[in-house]
């Protein structure tokens, strides 16, 4: 059966040893392992890449492949396997070079990694691909300036990420605390 994709709108979180860094899965429809690939990276609490890994051995779109791979990047940033999530943002970027959540994601494993300036290219990069949610994208540069130690341009950002989604609570909670 042929999957009905599309991006989605859907943002998870996972937690980082420096906060909590929005990240965004990609939707795949329809009752397949690549759909219950995206219901695990939606899910904040699951860890299980295993549907992601059987739906990338079958039979996928190209459309499916990137997403999929995006998806199973996210979980393997939360089980902190940050060089198998490169793998698979790369891969998926290598089929799609302009799918924004692929930026998003990858740029969430870098800054996870402590690769703070390489997380805020890819956060710009998904901003310019016109993210699904940009707000997710400013509250990440911000933790990522945030541990560069710059208050300065983490404040700038988490207020754009306000101003793009006021109720946007995470960010209301940054930016509390560069004010103490």
């Amino acid at each position: 059966m042929r999957l009905f994709a599309i991006i989605a709108a859907g943002a998870g979180f996972v937690l980082a040893p420096c906060g909590a860094t929005a990240q965004m899965a990609v939707t795949t429809f329809g009752q397949t392992d690549a759909a219950a690939c995206y219901q695990n990276a939606n899910n904040d609490l699951s860890r299980d890449a295993g549907p992601c890994d059987a739906a990338l051995r079958g039979d996928l779109t190209r459309e499916d492949r990137k997403k999929t791979l995006v998806n199973r990047g996210i979980i393997h940033n939360r089980n902190g396997a940050l060089q198998a999530a490169l793998d698979d943002f790369n891969a998926a970027l290598k089929i799609d070079d302009s799918l924004a959540e692929a930026y998003l994601n990858r740029g969430n494993a870098f800054y996870l990694a402590g690769d703070n300036d390489s997380a805020i290219a890819d956060y710009e990069k998904a901003l310019a691909l016109e993210v699904n949610r940009p707000w997710a994208a400013w509250y990440n540069i911000g933790l990522a300036y945030e541990a560069k130690k710059d208050k300065a341009k983490a404040r700038e950002a988490y207020e754009k990420a306000l101003s793009l989604n006021p109720d946007f609570s995470m960010a209301q909670a940054k930016l509390a605390t560069l004010e103490d």
